[in-house]
């Protein structure tokens, strides 16, 4: 995947009531690799199955443009970062919490904010800034794209039979999606060359014990994400160079999740569903789920400057 720290986010804060009847929505815009491909219904079926889950599930009333190609490798992303303070960052997200009661696993994270890693900036993409309610964090990748995601779809099983030597397309196509938004790959700054002032959205909430932040790149260190303070080990992050550190470790023998960090061939599709630990950090880091209170207030950040950087990273395969 690759990622393009873009921006410096800094401004006015202003309140401005909640729409009520919007929602997260997706424009999905498919390259010509994909039109004039032989099975182009079949694969564009797919990426509009895999987008739906979020439409349909996240209340926040944005949209996310993002456009799909076909390439090599298995899957890979290229994402919009910027950049903002921690403290304006964090307060986004408890205003956030204050305008969505309902959103319980952002509450939760909040609250808990003090005993997570602390930096003087944070990293994210730019869908996840709109998400939080800031204003002027436009895409900008091939122009107008929140993200561009590449698909092998020559390795990539469309359909529901289990064939040994393909990938299930479904969670690779919402793996590439977290990304955009904000989870796994872009997630995380712990190998990324910004100095010791950048982490990602989700280095808020990497552990290795209850209250116990942690924030290195040793293998054999433990890291797992969770948004009551470390108390709750939901999902081990993966810790080896080889993926990316805001990716799930992976276990091609045992169950499978949308954001491990490696595909694994010849296993059944599956999918995102509201108690995935992919859901549960897209909540930590904004997402809401549920309409808020009529009375609610959202949050309204502006101010932009670019600062430019680049990297690239891109899930990895395994044979079996």
């Amino acid at each position: 995947m690759k990622r393009r720290l873009l921006g410096g986010l800094a401004g006015a804060v202003a309140l401005a009531a909640a729409s009520q009847g919007h929602a997260l929505t997706i424009v999905g815009t498919f390259d010509s690799t994909v039109t004039g491909a032989a099975n182009a219904a079949q694969i564009e079926a797919a990426i509009n199955s895999a987008m739906q889950f979020y439409d349909n599930t996240f209340t926040n009333p944005v949209t996310v443009a993002i456009k799909f190609k076909l390439g090599g490798g298995l899957g890979g992303s290229t994402t919009s970062l910027y950049g903002d303070t921690y403290a304006n960052y964090t307060g986004a997200l408890a205003l956030d919490a204050l305008a969505n009661p309902q959103n319980t696993v952002l509450q939760t994270a909040v609250a808990n904010l003090p005993f997570g890693n602390v930096k003087p900036d944070i990293a994210a993409t730019s869908a996840d800034f709109r998400a939080l309610g800031y204003s002027g964090a436009p895409g900008a990748v091939d122009g107008t794209f929140d993200g561009v995601i590449t698909l092998n779809a020559s390795i990539m099983n469309f359909t529901d039979t289990v064939d040994p030597s393909l990938y299930p397309a479904n969670p690779v196509i919402q793996h590439e999606i977290d990304e955009v938004l904000g989870v796994g790959g872009p997630g995380s700054l712990v190998n990324q060359p910004f100095g010791p002032l950048y982490m990602g959205a989700e280095d808020l909430y990497r552990y290795s014990g209850a209250h116990t932040a942690s924030f290195t790149t040793d293998p054999n260190a433990t890291s797992y994400f969770s948004y009551d303070g470390g108390v709750t080990n939901i999902r081990g992050f993966n810790q080896g160079p080889n993926g990316d550190y805001a990716d799930w470790v992976t276990n091609c023998g045992g169950p499978q999740f949308v954001q491990d960090w490696q595909g694994c061939p010849g296993k059944p599709q599956i999918g995102l569903d509201l108690t995935s630990p992919e859901v549960l950090a897209l909540q930590a880091i904004g997402y809401n789920i549920g309409v808020p209170e009529p009375s609610a207030w959202a949050l309204m950040i502006t101010g932009l400057g670019l600062m430019g950087a680049a990297l690239r990273r891109r899930r990895a395969l395994v044979a079996v």
